[in-house]
């Protein structure tokens, strides 16, 4: 299974570094990950109020008191548990800082936010599986003159692109309250609800279903006002089993399904980590081919309108030079020369920059020009038109402070390319990972159903492995060159 994974994995790196990275470049749009989160690890978001069981769960996961608990809040920072042979831990500047750990990015949110993150790591067998991030508890309070002092939500949102699983626990005495919790919801989560489950922890203090009941529908009610959504989401109820506590009087077993039901979920985050980065390289694509060819038409439009000044400037200059000359007024050349001088400028200075401005304000023709036959399809117009409107601020940006001169035209091949990565490799890809899933599964089950229970009493040895002729839909391709 690892073969499989890093076989689609080094696929999906070199799609990013041929044709997307030069392309991303040339267009002067938002570099694509780092070496070091393409190949970062399964990564788990624990996320919740303070004193939501975070780090209790945790360490139940663990099997060790690796996080500090508490009911008031116990840790203002983000910590990173990976595994490690050795127990060991490091500041939040050696980790941004090294290139091989994908949290580079963290440097970004400023020195108070990197102060605030830690790594630990524990020679734990869930951790050589997944990495946790646990975060500070949400709390009611999060003004900017007193918070943080860092972009709390805007961490939460860096945070929560990478990770392949966001689990957000809620606590019977706040079940959605804080004002903390419901900014992250409308600012941070927006858009990963497919990778997020939501989680009424500490079940086992409700006495009576009763209780159990109204802590319930307040946090559906809470919820219901921050999740865009008809139906909400599933909500896993459950808790963590400690010696101290009470026994709860209501029926605990479905609660404990329910914590299984997490724990396998967690322990998925390898094959949602891939599906996950095929998923990021196509919106990634996707956005990256709106914004170059809305700027590629408006940069070969701006080329022609300054083609044509400049030649009716030279047709102008050169008449008037050469109707001065044959007709002897050699004495007019200087004043004919000023005249080009100024009038050169006045198309540099003045008509060029005012074409460029209303090319830019016609970004959004341009757009529902360029995918006018994409947008007679129903179902993909509103996305079309959703990714558009969440990329054209930033487009019209760039092409404003870098000026529409200043891009090279993009070749035909190259927007041919990028056309069939968007439309055809990239689901092609996850269509070959979901078969190279299945048949590993397939082949599990069928190697654990014939083994045997134990070695025959006769056997000296044990058997040895046949040889295994590789799947020809997992050899390894030829590498592609896009340009």
């Amino acid at each position: 299974m690892y073969n499989v994974t890093e076989e689609f994995a080094h696929r999906i790196r070199d799609y990013y570094q041929d044709p997307l990275a030069p392309l991303a470049k040339q267009f002067m749009f938002r570099r694509p990950p780092t070496v070091g989160e393409l190949r970062r690890p399964p990564q788990v978001l624990l996320l919740g109020n303070h004193s939501s069981g975070k780090s209790t769960f945790v360490n139940h996961l663990l099997g060790d008191d690796v996080q500090k608990t508490g009911v008031a809040p116990t840790d203002d920072g983000f910590t990173i548990l990976t595994y490690g042979a050795t127990a060991t831990e490091r500041d939040g500047p050696t980790v941004v800082s090294n290139p091989d750990l994908p949290y580079e990015g963290l440097r970004h949110f400023g020195d108070h936010l990197v102060s605030h993150v830690r790594m630990k790591l524990r020679p734990a067998e869930l951790l050589q599986q997944v990495t946790l991030i646990d975060s500070p508890g949400m709390i009611d309070e999060a003004k900017a003159e007193n918070g943080r002092g860092f972009d709390f939500p805007g961490v939460v949102r860096w945070f929560a692109e990478r990770a392949d699983l966001v689990m957000v626990f809620f606590d019977p005495d706040k079940p959605g309250t804080t004002g903390e919790t419901l900014q992250v919801f409308r600012e941070s989560l927006v858009g990963i609800d497919h990778k997020m489950l939501i989680i009424l922890n500490k079940v086992d203090q409700f006495q009576s279903l009763h209780d159990f009941a109204r802590a319930y529908g307040a946090l559906c009610w809470n919820l219901g006002k921050v999740i865009p959504r008809k139906d909400l989401p599933m909500i896993y109820n459950t808790f963590v089993p400690l010696a101290d506590k009470p026994k709860s009087r209501l029926p605990m077993e479905d609660f404990e399904k329910a914590r299984d039901d997490l724990v396998a979920e967690l322990r998925r985050a390898p094959t949602r980590r891939l599906d996950n980065q095929i998923t990021q390289i196509q919106s990634y694509a996707e956005r990256l081919r709106l914004h170059a060819m809305v700027i590629d038409r408006a940069v070969d439009r701006f080329k022609s309108s300054r083609a044509r000044w400049r030649g009716l400037w030279l047709l102008l200059c050169g008449g008037l030079a050469g109707a001065a000359v044959a007709m002897g007024m050699l004495v007019a050349l200087p004043g004919i020369a000023v005249a080009a001088i100024l009038g050169f400028i006045l198309i540099q200075y003045m008509i060029l920059p005012r074409i460029q401005r209303r090319l830019i304000a016609r970004f959004d023709p341009i757009f529902e020009k360029l995918h006018a036959q994409e947008l007679l399809v129903r179902e993909r117009a509103d996305d079309l038109r959703m990714m558009w409107a969440e990329i054209s601020p930033r487009t019209c940006e760039i092409a404003e402070k870098s000026g529409l001169q200043s891009f090279e035209k993009m070749g035909w091949h190259k927007r041919e390319h990028l056309e069939e990565l968007t439309g055809q490799l990239i689901p092609k890809l996850r269509s070959e990972l979901y078969d190279a899933m299945r048949d590993n599964e397939s082949y599990t089950s069928a190697s654990e159903q014939d083994a045997p229970a134990t070695l025959p009493a006769s056997a000296s040895e044990p058997p040895r492995p046949q040889p295994v002729e590789e799947d020809d839909r997992l050899k390894k391709p030829k590498r592609r060159t896009f340009f």
